[in-house]
């Protein structure tokens, strides 16, 4: 079984790599070698290119949203969806509005201050709190961006971009494993209502970590990818 993996902002997917043998991890929009961002449907327009036969489909944190909206496009080429701290979007229009403009502005800092100031602020977001043991571990691969190129992927790939598929997961009948770290108490809540809506969902809420399980507790996130399937 083929298996496509995508990773979060700031991030690269070679990090995810180790868990998943054999994988294709491309660089998103505005990451690494790869191309600013254009818009939310162009990146799903590319990502749909790298789907071969039937495929694990991966992603963490922005690409956990950008996997969720290629499984509601295409889920004939989903054997499985797995998502790590994702969402499925922002439902009310002014709160979306808002976001939007949150990530504007933000794209704007970092185009106008650099990289490193934004590695700084970014490294200080509260959502990343439990990632600061990692930063020093972190901050190359979040140097290596270019300040344009990321600031394409908030304008067009963050929150505020996103459309709400909260009215569209119970169409999705393909089988989604989420995970979630229990001190992320935004997003394993998000997880815990994707899960009640999403008709062959299942839930694990790895303790002792935030974010991102993966880098926290690797071995329980090795574990959580490794447990047989219940809607399989």
């Amino acid at each position: 079984m083929s298996a496509l993996v995508l990773h979060g902002f700031t991030g690269n997917g070679r990090a995810l790599l180790p868990f998943f043998d054999g994988a294709a991890a491309p660089d998103l929009p505005g990451h690494g070698g790869a191309a600013d961002a254009t818009s939310w449907s162009a990146a799903l327009d590319q990502l749909a290119g790298a789907l071969h036969g039937r495929t694990l489909l991966f992603g963490y944190s922005m690409g956990a949203r950008l996997a969720l909206a290629l499984a509601l496009r295409a889920p004939e080429r989903i054997s499985q969806l797995v998502l790590e701290s994702g969402t499925a979007g922002i439902e009310d229009q002014g709160d979306r509005a808002r976001r939007k403009r949150e990530d504007d502005d933000l794209a704007d800092f970092i185009e106008l201050e650099g990289m490193e100031r934004f590695v700084a602020r970014w490294e200080r977001h509260p959502t990343l709190a439990s990632l600061l043991p990692w930063a020093d571990r972190l901050r190359p691969e979040r140097l290596s961006h270019r300040p344009e190129g990321l600031a394409s992927a908030l304008r067009q790939l963050g929150t505020g971009a996103q459309p709400s598929y909260w009215g569209d997961l119970s169409r999705l009948a393909v089988p989604v494993r989420l995970i979630a770290g229990a001190q992320d108490v935004k997003f394993a809540a998000l997880a815990h209502r994707m899960r009640e809506l999403l008709p062959r969902a299942e839930l694990l809420v790895i303790p002792d970590c935030g974010h991102a399980p993966h880098l926290e507790r690797p071995h329980a996130f090795a574990e959580a990818l490794a447990a047989p399937w219940r809607h399989a």
